[in-house]
């Protein structure tokens, strides 16, 4: 069995580390069990990721008009623009920093659908076992993935996933610093507009947000080919070290999108829990992923 190691930054909330994992240690492990795990180079037998650089995405995609969007204390500013002048500015950027200038930092494409950009994402990461997903995701696993690049620096302010869905976040290229805590500490993170905190937690004004002291958190660094398992409720603040590429699925359980769907009770917005009902079709209905993916498919452009 491989090594198991805390990678937390304190004893607060227990992040572990596999060099191996079998899917169904995965499910018994961690998504029974509703902990977080990263996977050092899940990804690694994915050879085709090799090729997936901003050259092949300018490419692949150049033309394809993008979301951009960057955080400001008024909320999410929205803006479109080609994918191949994206990567333009991401390379200017990278020029500047290297060369002690200061500048803009381009915004953050975001939440996209990975299939989107890379047509034939499902081959080059056929390689990674589907088992790692409920048996009615199968094959169709990546056409249910969302796509994040950008610059050194971007943030993503602390939340939670809005379905309350299970998360493969898998790194492609580049560093992401992951500031985690359990769902149990969300009323000590000020929450506001159902899934979003008022709290920084990087820098956290304990005179304003004194009970965010006693959360109990962690802290992860994810690299390439690295794989991230965050469980339903999961608040997480993230960081991009590097410019960087990734990839996530929110997925569900039966028991999960039980729990996704009775969350209208809490104040999940109904939006979302029709998401959540078309997934219960399948998983407990048996309606096929195919059926359900032309009225899912806007949840993968959704802009919270």
């Amino acid at each position: 069995m491989a090594e198991k190691r805390d990678v937390t930054r304190s004893d607060s909330y227990r992040v572990d580390e596999r060099d191996q994992l079998s899917p169904s240690q995965f499910m018994r492990d961690y998504v029974a069990m509703r902990r977080p795990v990263v996977l050092r180079g899940a990804l690694k037998h994915c050879d085709a990721l090799s090729d997936w650089t901003l050259s092949s995405l300018r490419e692949r995609a150049g033309s394809r008009f993008v979301t951009l969007k960057a955080w400001h204390a008024s909320g999410i500013c929205v803006t479109k623009s080609r994918l191949d002048s994206y990567i333009d500015a991401l390379d200017e950027y990278d020029r500047a920093l290297d060369a002690g200038v200061a500048a803009a930092a381009p915004a953050y494409l975001h939440d996209i659908p990975l299939t989107s950009v890379i047509c034939d994402a499902a081959v080059d990461l056929a390689p990674f076992p589907k088992q790692f997903f409920p048996k009615w995701y199968g094959g169709a696993w990546t056409t249910f993935a969302q796509m994040f690049l950008g610059p050194t620096g971007s943030v993503t302010p602390l939340h939670f996933d809005c379905l309350l869905t299970h998360n493969l976040f898998f790194q492609v290229c580049g560093r992401k610093r992951f500031i985690l805590l359990p769902q149990e500490e969300r009323a000590k993170c000020y929450p506001r507009d159902w899934r979003w905190c008022r709290v920084d937690a990087e820098k956290p004004d304990v005179d304003r947000f004194p009970l965010f002291n006693e959360a109990r958190r962690g802290e992860v660094v994810v690299g390439p080919m690295d794989l991230l398992y965050l469980p339903p409720g999961t608040l997480h603040q993230v960081r991009s070290l590097d410019r960087s590429l990734s990839f996530n699925v929110d997925w569900h359980t039966r028991r999960s999108v039980a729990s996704g769907a009775l969350a209208l009770l809490e104040g999940m917005p109904l939006e979302n829990v029709y998401y959540n009902l078309l997934i219960a079709l399948g998983l407990w209905g048996g309606v096929p992923a195919r059926h359900i993916l032309p009225y899912y498919k806007s949840y993968l452009s959704y802009i919270s």
